[in-house]
């Protein structure tokens, strides 16, 4: 059976050539999206040190997480005197900062809200702003414990604040990292679910207070009510105001 010889290709015409398109550019181009990097900067940071508490503090973690709904494990933090000063409560603090700001910054850009500010500067007054609150709330609730010689049960909610604090920023990471990302879903689904999961945090820990203060025969029922009516339920109506008006 004999073989035909191979046809030469060196003499077919390119197909590059003899055609109409024209070349825009000599050279390659970088291509640059107009992506912003600073919340990938923001979640890079975040997961990197929610791995690292993982990690290294798994089970305090997960005694964090069983305090903020078990008073017994809530009592044991209190006695703990765990606090913002310790590792992973000034970690899970940070985080708290990163993940709640970007969440209320995203919020505020699908509503399409202007506030004549770039992102570093809104996500900055954010994070600054709820440092200013949680700072006016602890500093309130220790100096009525001490005014009103109520010490231990002040120590109690103000724990109970913290660990508010540290577990929403761990639920809500995920919250907003898919709102960044997944472009797919529909992005109410995941502000409705953040919403859920701030509104949740809020109950639970306005209850923990007031059970907090009706298990003590030395708080007083009208302090506790005026406290709680002051710097809980009338920002959290006011939060519930603001969504239903922009939002839903």
């Amino acid at each position: 059976m004999s073989v035909l010889p191979a046809a030469d290709t060196t003499l077919a015409p390119s197909i590059f050539q003899q055609h109409e398109l024209q070349p825009r550019h000599v050279k390659p181009l970088i291509h640059l999206t107009s992506y912003d990097y600073l919340v990938a900067l923001i979640l890079f940071v975040s997961f990197c040190t929610f791995v690292w508490l993982y990690v290294s503090n798994a089970k305090k973690l997960n005694q964090l997480v069983r305090g903020f709904y078990v008073n017994r494990s809530g009592g044991q933090l209190s006695r703990d005197e765990y606090s913002a000063s310790n590792r992973v409560g000034f970690l899970l603090s940070l985080l708290f900062l990163f993940t709640i700001p970007l969440f209320i910054g995203q919020v505020i850009e699908y509503t399409g809200i202007d506030l004549k500010m770039g992102r570093i500067a809104m996500y900055s007054t954010i994070a600054l702003g709820l440092m200013l609150t949680y700072l006016v709330k602890y500093i309130t609730i220790r100096l009525s414990g001490f005014i009103f010689k109520v010490g231990k049960e002040a120590l109690d909610y103000s724990t109970a604040m913290l660990i508010f604090v540290n577990i929403l920023g761990l639920f809500m990471l995920p919250v907003v990292t898919c709102l960044e990302f997944v472009k797919q879903v529909n992005p109410l689904v995941f502000i409705y679910t953040g919403v859920f999961f701030l509104a949740g945090f809020l109950c639970i820990r306005l209850l923990r207070g007031i059970v907090i203060g009706f298990s003590s025969n030395r708080v007083s029922k009208f302090y506790l009510f005026l406290y709680l009516c002051t710097l809980e339920i009338v920002p959290f109506v006011i939060l519930v105001k603001l969504f239903m008006r922009y939002i839903a």
